[in-house]
């Protein structure tokens, strides 16, 4: 099948700039990981983090944790309930999530310079649906 080897071939450039050409300072998974905590709306809990990663709450909480420590993320008090807390960014944590994805839209923008804006909404709109019906169809 044709995609499916198209698609192992977008993995293998994953892995490559996974290794050799990822963000200076972040993990693409870090970066994952705080823009999770950032888009949270109203709720920045660990449980509710780990949902959006797609990941379990013991890895998540090990990844808070390294944040943690880096002085990206901090736990507050939630005030609605005294026996639970809040994960939010420090601001050094919003500073390096915004280099982040500066460098990454760069690198993105790097390689579709040639893509009408035709061909990029198009790309989006059939990855979104690619990546919403393989989730489906993995969660059934």
């Amino acid at each position: 099948m044709e995609l499916r080897d198209d698609l192992y071939e977008l993995m293998k450039v994953l892995r490559v700039l996974k290794h050799r050409r990822r963000h200076p300072v972040l993990p693409s998974g870090t970066v994952g990981l705080l823009q999770a905590i950032d888009r949270s709306d109203g709720g920045r809990h660990l449980k509710e983090v780990a949902a959006r990663c797609a990941l379990d709450q013991s890895t998540t909480s090990r990844a808070v944790s390294a944040v943690s420590q880096a002085g990206l993320v901090r736990r507050v008090p939630d005030p609605h309930d005294g026996r639970a807390t809040l994960l939010e960014l420090t601001p050094a944590g919003r500073q390096t999530l915004a280099d982040a994805v500066a460098w990454y839209d760069d690198l993105l923008a790097g390689a579709l310079r040639d893509w009408s804006p035709a061909d990029l909404e198009h790309f989006s709109g059939y990855l979104r649906r690619f990546t919403n019906d393989l989730h489906l169809e993995a969660t059934r």
